[in-house]
């Protein structure tokens, strides 16, 4: 028996969402939905609580109390160098919070593979400071986020793979459409993958808070779809008369 992990991330530092699906062999036996969410409110001692989802795992989290940026900072008169630091902070916390819940899920399955799916980003056409340093922080938290599956695959000795396709990419696959928003992207979930049992709250007249865990949902499907095809190959290889219905 082979006990695989699907794990589809859509990476934000606002309101990350995961699915997580467990398979043995091709057979999916649950799927777990997670949020991380940051709380902006860093000066009120007691941590933001997000309104529960049913179904849905969130967890918080915050900048540091007890490291400022600006303590970093060498040169005080270029604002940039503050930027870039609380960006690298917040990036290194959210990766950490996000590894955390996959470390989880990993010790409760104890799988052989491991198939990570994260949205790639296409750099956009420079118009201004506030978007570059926007997908340079997305950037950066990818690139924690890969360090820690390195890790995870070094410590378990699993077999990982990591795919990345692009945002109208993942959006052509999940709902035949690349330049799905999020409404259209909801929809498909609810009508074409029995949404609604997964996440009884889901409604396509009602938008946020499950909108990046639906994200993560299609990552995760387009994994496990590539997950079966690939198995199906490896498969026949090995035995040339096996016909796949």
């Amino acid at each position: 028996m082979i006990k695989t992990l699907i794990i589809g991330l859509d990476l934000s530092f606002s309101s990350t969402g995961i699915a997580i699906s467990y398979l043995e062999d091709k057979i999916g036996k649950t799927i777990q939905f997670h949020r991380l969410v940051f709380d902006e409110n860093k000066n009120v001692k007691k941590q933001y609580v997000p309104t529960p989802i049913e179904n849905i795992n969130q967890v918080t989290y915050r900048m540091p109390t007890n490291i400022l940026p600006s303590d970093l900072v060498i040169d005080d008169e270029n604002n940039n160098n503050q930027m870039q630091i609380e960006t690298t902070l917040k990036a290194m916390i959210a990766s950490k919070k996000i590894a955390n819940i996959i470390f989880l899920a990993i010790k409760q399955f104890n799988p052989d593979n491991c198939v990570f799916v994260i949205e790639n980003y296409i750099m956009p056409q420079y118009t201004g400071a506030a978007q570059l340093k926007t997908v340079s922080g997305l950037i950066m938290l990818q690139g924690f986020v890969r360090a820690e599956i390195i890790k995870f695959g070094i410590d378990f000795n699993l077999k990982v793979k990591l795919m990345t396709p692009t945002p109208s990419n993942n959006k052509l696959f999940f709902a035949k459409n690349g330049s799905a928003d999020k409404s259209i992207m909801l929809k498909a979930f609810i009508e074409n993958y029995d949404g609604k049992k997964l996440i009884p709250s889901a409604d396509i007249h009602i938008l946020g808070r499950i909108d990046d865990v639906v994200d993560g949902f299609s990552l995760m499907m387009q994994g496990f779809a590539t997950y079966i095809k690939d198995l199906v190959v490896i498969q026949t290889k090995l035995n040339p008369n096996i016909i796949e219905l």
